[in-house]
């Protein structure tokens, strides 16, 4: 999803003196509908179990309190994922903050003048309809290359990006 508040990127990357933040990309919500689903209805479930348990003592009342907190971590978690993994697109570099777990996130960054070619890609049905892709930001050198799955309107972000590239001024 296309978010252009500026106030999430200070808090999880550090912006560089006079630097401004253009946008912030969040992963499409489409592809994450169903994993969403399904951790909302193993949160609501125990509730269907709630006499039956809670009639088996403290074992039942054990087992209800695990499986719901269980359900809340889980969801918490997934969003979490969602809510923290930001392409962030400054004035002067490009920032992929990749959150893969609670514990665990990668930051790859690169200035414009690294880049050596912008594409996206929108490939199948769901993608196609949903109006999500992948950008991929090729570096030079032997520098890894950014790729950022799952983009809502892929084709404005890679405009965006090249026109940042052809207005930044070789290193």
């Amino acid at each position: 999803m296309l978010l252009d508040f500026a106030m999430e990127a200070p808090k999880l990357l550090e912006l560089k003196g006079r630097e401004e933040v253009l946008l912030i990309v969040h992963g499409a919500l489409a592809p994450r509908l169903p994993k969403f689903f399904v951790l909302a209805v193993w949160l609501v479930l125990p509730f269907f179990f709630l006499f039956p348990l809670w009639r088996q003592g403290s074992i039942g009342i054990a087992i209800f309190f695990l499986w719901l907190i269980s359900g809340i971590v889980l969801l918490f978690r997934a969003y979490l994922m969602w809510a923290r993994t930001l392409f962030v697109i400054t004035d002067q570099r490009v920032v992929d903050h990749e959150q893969k777990g609670f514990f665990h996130r990668v930051v790859t960054q690169a200035r414009y003048d690294q880049i050596d070619e912008v594409s996206y890609q929108v490939k199948g049905v769901m993608p196609t309809l949903c109006g999500y892709g992948r950008v991929r930001l090729e570096l030079h050198g032997a520098s890894a290359d950014i790729v950022v799955a799952e983009v809502e309107h892929p084709a404005r972000v890679t405009d965006l990006l090249n026109d940042l590239r052809a207005s930044s001024p070789p290193a």
